[in-house]
């Protein structure tokens, strides 16, 4: 039997599976609206638990190289992206005017060594000579003086016989020819005497002579001691040759990678010039400017999650290291004290620093982070 269209009614009943159909869409469209309801409460709670630095950046301590001479770049042997090892040569300049210098001091250094070592032969002989000249010398002055007592002794003896002989001779009790020896013993032990005594004036001499060769001992160690002291400013001046000659090669102070290089072979650099740049990349870390508002919510030691913008399909942990001292305003090139009436607040960042739980190499100084931590209550 044929259902019975509702009087007053002029629209046509909805089949049953168009009338499912609608049924289907308005649940779809609950779901949605649910779906999307609970992710906006998500949302919304989040962002009142937790506080996002979205301008958060990789950074690395990087490494600016500088040529400490100048002269013409004869070799480049890395390129910008390469990695290299401590030690590593990055790049070498023109080294010969410095090589011929340290050759030069290295040849007076060593002429220098071959005087000492005949000033201190001289030295030695000089002192070994003169010990044996004084010892001769002393000698020979006490045997004159022993002598010179000797004649001075005999001299008396034969005067007191001269002297008693003129009286003896005029009493006839002394023969002339009696008088005649006492006369020339006297004589001669006056000329022995006189010659003794220039025995000793000249053994005084010489003694005199030795010691004035000892003196010259002292004057030959002073010399010594000059060409000593002449070699340790050659050894500094050649020690500074070397470092001179060792600044023509630059070599890498730490492991990690090229990131720029600012000269080519064949350029001519001056001293304190930039050649390259480079850092470790074991070393990253970030940088992420805070605002004051936020940084009572952090401390030293907290851990951090981070989304770095170029990989947003993970996420990453990290460990505060340090929070800044002073505002990022306060190093800015024209600050701004703002002394006159007009004024307007503007909130200040602190500079934190957030080190990675884990290296990663595929992370880049200057990639952006997102950095989220959980705020205190």
């Amino acid at each position: 039997m044929a259902e019975q269209q509702p009087s007053g009614s002029t629209e046509p009943p909805l089949p049953a599976s168009r009338r499912r159909s609608v049924s289907a869409g308005n649940l779809l469209v609950l779901a949605v609206t649910v779906a999307g309801t609970l992710w906006a409460l998500w949302w919304l709670h989040d962002r009142f638990t937790h506080v996002y630095v979205l301008d958060a950046r990789i950074s690395a301590d990087m490494i600016l190289l500088s040529s400490e001479v100048s002269g013409w770049i004869v070799e480049v042997p890395v390129a910008e992206s390469d990695r290299v090892r401590r030690g590593d040569v990055l790049l070498r300049i023109d080294d010969r005017t410095a090589a011929a210098r340290r050759a030069e001091l290295a040849a007076a250094l060593a002429a220098l060594d071959a005087d000492i070592v005949t000033a201190a032969a001289r030295v030695a002989l000089t002192a070994q000579r003169s010990v044996s000249h004084l010892d001769a010398a002393r000698s020979r002055l006490e045997a004159a003086r022993s002598l010179l007592a000797a004649a001075a002794g005999d001299l008396e003896v034969a005067a007191a016989d001269w002297q008693r002989a003129g009286p003896l001779r005029e009493r006839n009790l002394l023969s002339q020819q009696q008088f005649e020896e006492i006369r020339n013993v006297f004589r001669h032990a006056e000329q022995v005497e006189r010659q003794r005594t220039a025995e000793v004036a000249t053994a005084r001499a010489d003694l005199a002579e030795a010691e004035a060769d000892a003196a010259e001992v002292a004057v030959r160690e002073a010399e010594l001691a000059a060409l000593r002291q002449r070699r340790i400013m050659a050894e500094h001046q050649l020690a500074q040759a070397e470092a001179a000659l060792a600044h023509h090669t630059i070599h890498a102070p730490a492991d990690g990678v090229i990131d720029a290089l600012f000269v080519d072979p064949g350029e001519h650099v001056a001293a304190s010039q930039r050649v390259l740049l480079m850092h470790d990349p074991a070393q990253v870390h970030v940088k992420a400017n805070v605002k004051e508002t936020d940084v009572r919510h952090l401390e030293p030691g907290q851990s951090l999650t981070l989304r770095v913008d170029a990989y947003p399909d993970r996420t990453r942990g990290g460990t505060v290291r340090r929070i800044g001292d002073a505002t990022t305003g306060q190093f800015a090139l024209l600050p701004n004290p703002n002394p006159s009436g007009n004024f307007t607040k503007i909130t200040q960042r602190l500079e934190v620093t957030i080190d990675l739980d884990e290296v990663d190499p595929l992370l880049k100084p200057g990639m952006m982070v997102e950095v989220k931590f959980a705020r205190r209550s």
